[in-house]
């Protein structure tokens, strides 16, 4: 049986088999979408928005109605079977259902999808579902997802966990973009005029070569740096070869003289920064901060680093070249 780890995205957290990745996501905190695959097929599907209006149950219900009355549409255009079996009772323990808003089902069409309709105390709608062939019998572990689902809204620092990427971040940090390529990994934030980028390079050994990360950082990212005067010193992060950075805008004159856009200038930021390699997995971590007030007294760069974060979970698999694209969350 395969070992289980953290997926987290958008302030959602469950548990997953390691060989689970992810495959598309799209979307906001207020309403996305977000798959899992694994080697044959798609595994899971996490559906999520905020509702307004009349009463929970009812709210649930009407989402549970449309979505299967779509698919049913689907399964006709197409000439495909489509069974349904609404208040599913394949669930052996419900006690983390009691006292909330849900509806268990099941619908077969050219796959076995095991359904989990749940309203979040937060406010948010969460429609879960697990995928199986239809020669597969899955109860067991669509029950020990469902069970697994965490919502972070309340909490005061949200985890993110994919491809073995694991890290706390405060919860008023919001997405920005993303960018989920083979071999580096990049999320940004913001919060007003701070931006948080979060880094993971894989293959550090071959991107390194002989050189030292306090050598390599300034080079790799000179597109990046550019306006800014950066100053790198040795130190060890989470007891690991790394390195402190702190970047301060370069001067008024230098920037006047590059080629910017007089009627909306580059804003002058101050950056402070983590860069780190861990040996043990060979990857590279980078956490950088970009503030426009000087004298920022929050650090928000060491908030994260103890927070977290790329400690090996399973089979540490990289994106394929697809990940991150835009998915209909309809």
């Amino acid at each position: 049986m395969s070992d289980w780890v953290d997926f987290a995205w958008q302030g959602l957290r469950m548990s997953v088999p390691d060989d689970w990745n992810l495959g598309r996501v799209d979307g906001d905190f207020e309403k996305g979408y977000a798959r899992l695959d694994d080697a044959e097929i798609v595994r899971a599907e996490i559906e999520w928005r905020r509702l307004k209006g009349r009463g929970e149950a009812l709210r649930l219900t009407e989402l549970v109605d449309r979505y299967l009355a779509n698919l049913q549409k689907k399964a006709q255009k197409v000439d495909a079977p489509f069974e349904v079996q609404r208040r599913a009772r394949f669930l052996k323990n419900k006690k983390f259902l009691e006292g909330r808003e849900y509806e268990v089902f099941i619908w077969e069409a050219d796959f076995r999808a095991y359904n989990l309709a749940l309203a979040l105390e937060s406010g948010r709608v969460v429609l879960l579902r697990v995928l199986a062939k239809l020669d597969e019998f899955l109860p067991e572990q669509a029950e020990a997802v469902f069970s697994s689902l965490v919502d972070q809204e309340a909490e005061d620092a949200h985890l993110w966990s994919v491809y073995g990427l694991r890290f706390f971040a405060p919860n008023d940090l919001k997405l920005q973009s993303h960018s989920l390529k083979s071999g580096h990994i990049e999320l940004e934030f913001s919060l007003g005029k701070q931006v948080l980028k979060v880094h993971r390079l894989s293959m550090a050994r071959i991107m390194l070569k002989d050189a030292h990360i306090q050598d390599w950082y300034p080079v790799f990212f000179k597109k990046q740096l550019r306006d800014f005067v950066v100053d790198i010193t040795p130190e060890a992060v989470q007891e690991h070869e790394g390195i402190r950075v702190e970047g301060r805008p370069r001067s008024r004159w230098r920037q006047l003289l590059r080629p910017l856009p007089f009627i909306n200038p580059r804003p002058r930021l101050y950056m402070r920064g983590r860069v780190w390699r861990d040996t043990s997995i060979d990857k590279i971590a980078i956490i950088e901060h970009l503030y426009r007030k000087k004298d920022a007294a929050d650090d928000l760069v060491a908030k994260v680093v103890d927070g977290h974060f790329i400690k090996k979970q399973g089979t540490q698999a990289e994106p394929s070249r697809h990940a991150g694209v835009a998915a209909n969350a309809q």
